[in-house]
């Protein structure tokens, strides 16, 4: 287990009502960098990238600094833009009846 891993899992022993919503948040976040990933892997700035997905600048860069919702007719605009492939892993929650929601990771293909 790697440092932040122990203390994080420290930190959620110690506060457990603090710490709840912090895998959702996490994922969510973590989203958000693997597009701004995939973007510097493609050889793209914002600008340029925005541009060539005919989307605002601001818009992009609450996608990679939020992660939120994002679409899949949006990710589909990107790649197309990039012309450089992409893949996802979408796995589900750990537990049948969590509040979790399913895992999604974007992955140079």
């Amino acid at each position: 287990m790697s440092d932040i891993e122990q203390f994080i899992e420290e930190s959620k022993a110690k506060d457990p009502k603090g710490w709840a919503d912090f895998e959702t948040k996490y994922r969510t976040y973590k989203i958000g960098m693997q597009l701004a990933a995939y973007r510097e892997r493609s050889g793209y700035t914002l600008t340029r990238l925005a541009k060539a997905a005919k989307m605002q600048k601001t818009a992009l860069s609450r996608l990679e600094n939020h992660g939120d919702d994002v679409r899949l007719s949006t990710i589909i605009r990107l790649v197309e833009a990039t012309g450089k492939p992409m893949a996802f892993r979408i796995s589900p929650s750990s537990g049948q009846r969590s509040k979790a929601r399913a895992t999604v990771e974007l992955q140079p293909a």
